[in-house]
Protein backbone atom coordinates (compact mmCIF):
# COMPACT_ATOMS: atom_id res chain seq x y z
CA UNK A 1 0.00 0.00 0.00
CA UNK A 2 2.74 2.46 1.00
CA UNK A 3 4.82 1.57 -2.06
CA UNK A 4 1.98 2.59 -4.36
CA UNK A 5 1.66 5.94 -2.61
CA UNK A 6 5.37 6.64 -3.05
CA UNK A 7 5.21 5.85 -6.76
CA UNK A 8 2.35 8.24 -7.55
CA UNK A 9 4.06 11.17 -5.85
CA UNK A 10 7.17 10.92 -8.04
CA UNK A 11 5.20 11.96 -11.13
CA UNK A 12 7.01 15.14 -12.23
CA UNK A 13 10.39 14.40 -10.67
CA UNK A 14 13.41 12.52 -11.95
CA UNK A 15 12.51 10.49 -15.04
CA UNK A 16 15.13 9.84 -17.72
CA UNK A 17 18.68 8.58 -18.38
CA UNK A 18 20.89 8.23 -21.49
CA UNK A 19 22.29 5.40 -23.60
CA UNK A 20 24.96 4.75 -26.25
CA UNK A 21 25.43 3.05 -29.64
CA UNK A 22 25.55 3.79 -33.39
CA UNK A 23 23.82 7.03 -34.32
CA UNK A 24 20.78 7.05 -36.63
CA UNK A 25 21.24 8.83 -39.98
CA UNK A 26 18.59 11.47 -39.22
CA UNK A 27 19.72 12.08 -35.67
CA UNK A 28 21.99 15.08 -36.19
CA UNK A 29 19.26 17.31 -37.65
CA UNK A 30 16.86 16.33 -34.88
CA UNK A 31 19.54 16.88 -32.24
CA UNK A 32 20.12 20.39 -33.59
CA UNK A 33 16.45 21.26 -33.22
CA UNK A 34 16.42 19.88 -29.68
CA UNK A 35 19.53 21.90 -28.81
CA UNK A 36 17.76 25.08 -29.91
CA UNK A 37 14.77 24.08 -27.80
CA UNK A 38 17.03 23.54 -24.77
CA UNK A 39 18.26 27.12 -25.08
CA UNK A 40 14.72 28.49 -25.37
CA UNK A 41 13.42 26.47 -22.40
CA UNK A 42 16.41 27.39 -20.25
CA UNK A 43 15.90 31.08 -20.99
CA UNK A 44 12.18 30.85 -20.15
CA UNK A 45 13.06 29.58 -16.67
CA UNK A 46 9.63 28.32 -15.55
CA UNK A 47 6.24 27.09 -16.73
CA UNK A 48 2.94 25.66 -15.63
CA UNK A 49 2.85 21.84 -15.77
CA UNK A 50 0.06 19.31 -16.19
CA UNK A 51 1.35 15.76 -15.83
CA UNK A 52 -0.35 12.38 -16.01
CA UNK A 53 1.16 9.12 -14.76
CA UNK A 54 0.04 5.52 -15.19
CA UNK A 55 1.56 2.28 -13.92
CA UNK A 56 -0.45 -0.27 -15.86
CA UNK A 57 -3.68 -0.93 -13.96
CA UNK A 58 -2.02 -0.39 -10.58
CA UNK A 59 -2.19 3.38 -10.19
CA UNK A 60 -2.75 6.56 -12.19
CA UNK A 61 -2.58 10.23 -11.23
CA UNK A 62 -2.64 13.80 -12.51
CA UNK A 63 -0.36 16.57 -11.20
CA UNK A 64 -0.80 20.30 -11.85
CA UNK A 65 1.12 23.37 -10.75
CA UNK A 66 4.09 25.54 -11.66
CA UNK A 67 7.81 24.75 -11.65
CA UNK A 68 10.93 26.86 -12.15
CA UNK A 69 14.39 25.52 -13.01
CA UNK A 70 16.74 28.49 -12.68
CA UNK A 71 19.23 27.75 -9.90
CA UNK A 72 17.60 24.42 -9.14
CA UNK A 73 14.07 23.07 -9.33
CA UNK A 74 11.44 24.91 -7.32
CA UNK A 75 7.64 24.89 -7.29
CA UNK A 76 4.45 23.34 -5.96
CA UNK A 77 2.10 20.83 -7.60
CA UNK A 78 -1.20 19.29 -6.57
CA UNK A 79 -1.56 15.55 -7.18
CA UNK A 80 -4.88 13.76 -7.67
CA UNK A 81 -5.25 10.00 -7.85
CA UNK A 82 -7.32 9.16 -10.92
CA UNK A 83 -7.62 5.37 -10.77
CA UNK A 84 -5.99 1.96 -10.42
CA UNK A 85 -5.98 -0.94 -7.99
CA UNK A 86 -4.10 1.08 -5.34
CA UNK A 87 -6.24 4.22 -5.66
CA UNK A 88 -8.18 3.81 -2.41
CA UNK A 89 -5.17 2.98 -0.23
CA UNK A 90 -3.13 5.73 -1.86
CA UNK A 91 -5.79 8.34 -1.11
CA UNK A 92 -5.92 7.14 2.51
CA UNK A 93 -2.20 7.72 3.02
CA UNK A 94 -1.65 10.77 0.84
CA UNK A 95 -5.00 12.49 0.61
CA UNK A 96 -6.70 13.61 -2.58
CA UNK A 97 -5.42 15.97 -3.66
CA UNK A 98 -2.00 15.80 -2.07
CA UNK A 99 0.74 18.40 -2.41
CA UNK A 100 4.36 18.06 -3.53
CA UNK A 101 6.88 20.86 -3.07
CA UNK A 102 10.05 20.93 -5.19
CA UNK A 103 13.17 22.59 -3.80
CA UNK A 104 16.72 22.56 -5.20
CA UNK A 105 17.96 19.81 -2.85
CA UNK A 106 14.92 17.49 -2.73
CA UNK A 107 11.15 17.31 -3.14
CA UNK A 108 8.63 16.94 -0.30
CA UNK A 109 5.28 15.16 -0.33
CA UNK A 110 2.46 15.98 2.11
CA UNK A 111 0.72 12.92 3.59
CA UNK A 112 -2.38 12.47 5.75
CA UNK A 113 -2.81 12.14 9.51
CA UNK A 114 -3.17 8.38 8.95
CA UNK A 115 0.36 8.27 7.56
CA UNK A 116 1.68 10.64 10.24
CA UNK A 117 0.36 8.37 12.99
CA UNK A 118 2.80 5.72 11.76
CA UNK A 119 5.71 8.18 11.45
CA UNK A 120 5.94 9.89 14.83
CA UNK A 121 3.48 12.60 13.84
CA UNK A 122 5.41 13.65 10.72
CA UNK A 123 3.37 14.47 7.59
CA UNK A 124 6.02 15.26 4.95
CA UNK A 125 8.26 12.80 3.09
CA UNK A 126 11.60 14.17 1.86
CA UNK A 127 12.67 12.53 -1.43
CA UNK A 128 16.28 13.12 -2.56
CA UNK A 129 16.70 13.60 -6.31
CA UNK A 130 18.23 10.88 -8.45
CA UNK A 131 21.36 12.64 -9.74
CA UNK A 132 21.33 10.50 -12.92
CA UNK A 133 17.85 11.67 -13.89
CA UNK A 134 16.54 14.62 -15.88
CA UNK A 135 15.17 17.10 -13.37
CA UNK A 136 14.22 19.87 -15.81
CA UNK A 137 12.69 20.07 -19.30
CA UNK A 138 16.09 21.20 -20.60
CA UNK A 139 17.62 18.01 -19.19
CA UNK A 140 14.96 15.94 -20.96
CA UNK A 141 15.72 17.65 -24.28
CA UNK A 142 19.43 16.99 -23.79
CA UNK A 143 18.82 13.29 -23.13
CA UNK A 144 16.65 12.88 -26.21
CA UNK A 145 19.09 14.84 -28.36
CA UNK A 146 21.84 12.39 -27.36
CA UNK A 147 19.79 9.30 -28.25
CA UNK A 148 21.21 7.32 -31.17
CA UNK A 149 17.85 6.88 -32.88
CA UNK A 150 16.40 10.37 -32.25
CA UNK A 151 14.37 11.54 -35.24
CA UNK A 152 11.63 13.90 -36.35
CA UNK A 153 8.28 12.12 -36.46
CA UNK A 154 6.28 14.93 -38.09
CA UNK A 155 3.72 17.62 -37.31
CA UNK A 156 1.06 17.28 -34.61
CA UNK A 157 -1.45 19.49 -32.83
CA UNK A 158 -1.22 19.33 -29.02
CA UNK A 159 -4.04 21.03 -27.10
CA UNK A 160 -4.60 23.40 -29.99
CA UNK A 161 -0.91 24.22 -30.54
CA UNK A 162 0.90 23.27 -33.77
CA UNK A 163 4.04 21.32 -32.88
CA UNK A 164 6.87 19.26 -34.32
CA UNK A 165 7.14 15.79 -32.80
CA UNK A 166 10.49 14.06 -32.04
CA UNK A 167 11.12 10.55 -30.72
CA UNK A 168 14.00 8.37 -29.57
CA UNK A 169 15.04 5.71 -27.05
CA UNK A 170 17.47 5.64 -24.14
CA UNK A 171 18.06 2.10 -22.95
CA UNK A 172 14.60 0.64 -22.25
CA UNK A 173 12.97 4.06 -22.22
CA UNK A 174 10.97 5.55 -25.09
CA UNK A 175 11.20 9.34 -25.13
CA UNK A 176 9.07 11.83 -27.07
CA UNK A 177 8.79 15.63 -27.18
CA UNK A 178 6.60 18.13 -29.03
CA UNK A 179 8.02 21.62 -29.80
CA UNK A 180 6.14 24.74 -30.88
CA UNK A 181 7.13 27.43 -33.39
CA UNK A 182 9.03 29.32 -30.66
CA UNK A 183 11.15 26.19 -30.04
CA UNK A 184 9.53 25.76 -26.62
CA UNK A 185 8.63 22.37 -25.22
CA UNK A 186 4.85 21.88 -25.31
CA UNK A 187 4.76 18.27 -24.18
CA UNK A 188 7.07 15.40 -23.35
CA UNK A 189 6.33 11.72 -22.80
CA UNK A 190 8.26 8.88 -21.21
CA UNK A 191 7.54 5.17 -21.28
CA UNK A 192 9.30 2.20 -19.73
CA UNK A 193 7.33 -1.02 -19.58
CA UNK A 194 3.93 -0.28 -18.03
CA UNK A 195 5.10 3.01 -16.52
CA UNK A 196 4.16 6.08 -18.57
CA UNK A 197 4.37 9.80 -17.85
CA UNK A 198 3.19 12.68 -20.04
CA UNK A 199 3.94 16.30 -19.05
CA UNK A 200 2.33 19.30 -20.76
CA UNK A 201 4.00 22.73 -20.42
CA UNK A 202 2.27 26.10 -20.78
CA UNK A 203 2.47 29.73 -19.62
CA UNK A 204 6.27 29.90 -19.74
CA UNK A 205 7.64 32.44 -17.27
CA UNK A 206 4.83 31.78 -14.77
CA UNK A 207 5.81 32.37 -11.12
CA UNK A 208 6.69 29.23 -9.16
CA UNK A 209 7.41 28.98 -5.44
CA UNK A 210 7.65 26.42 -2.64
CA UNK A 211 8.28 26.66 1.10
CA UNK A 212 10.40 24.05 2.86
CA UNK A 213 8.27 22.01 5.28
CA UNK A 214 9.24 22.18 8.98
CA UNK A 215 12.03 19.75 9.87
CA UNK A 216 10.08 18.42 12.86
CA UNK A 217 7.23 17.45 10.50
CA UNK A 218 9.43 15.71 7.91
CA UNK A 219 10.61 12.11 7.52
CA UNK A 220 13.22 10.85 5.03
CA UNK A 221 12.05 8.65 2.16
CA UNK A 222 14.70 6.06 3.06
CA UNK A 223 13.26 5.73 6.55
CA UNK A 224 9.73 5.27 5.21
CA UNK A 225 10.89 2.67 2.68
CA UNK A 226 12.84 0.79 5.35
CA UNK A 227 9.69 0.60 7.44
CA UNK A 228 7.94 -1.51 4.75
Amino acid sequence: MRHGRLVVLATVGALLAGCGGERHSGADAAAGALHTARQAVTAAGSARVDATMRTGGTLSSRSTGALSWTGGVRGTVQVRVTGGELAASTRKLGGDPSQTRYLPDAYYTRMTDTFAAEQGGRHWIRHPYDTTSDLTPADALKTLGAADDVHRVGRATVRGTATTHYRGTAGKQRLEVWLDARHLLVQRAYREGEFTVTVHYSDYGAPAAAERPPAHDTVAFADVAAGG
